[in-house]
């Protein structure tokens, strides 16, 4: 077992005291029971069958977007963008 130390506001303490009180518990039950039924769950492990759905329905997005043209690391087309872009005022006509 771990044990887990932080501060919390004055406003939330309060908070917590009320309910413990009201509950006949300790501010740390209180603070214990919220933390547990509030903490995301581990997912089980995915078996190869479901990684491998994972994996193909992320790739089916690859390419899913076109500029309309080859798009890459030609840097002397990066550069004639660059210089189009700086060149314009960027203004609605």
């Amino acid at each position: 077992m771990k044990m887990l130390s932080f501060d919390i506001s004055d406003e939330l303490y309060e908070a917590l005291q009320q309910k413990a009180t009201l509950e006949h518990k300790k501010v740390e039950e209180i603070a214990l029971t919220w933390l547990t039924e509030h903490a995301p769950k581990q997912l089980p492990p995915l078996s190869e069958a479901e990684s491998q759905a994972v994996w193909d329905r992320l790739l089916s997005h690859a390419g899913a977007a076109s500029l309309g043209r080859p798009t890459g690391t030609d840097n002397e087309q990066i550069d004639i963008d660059l210089a189009r872009d700086y060149d314009s005022p960027h203004e609605d006509a």
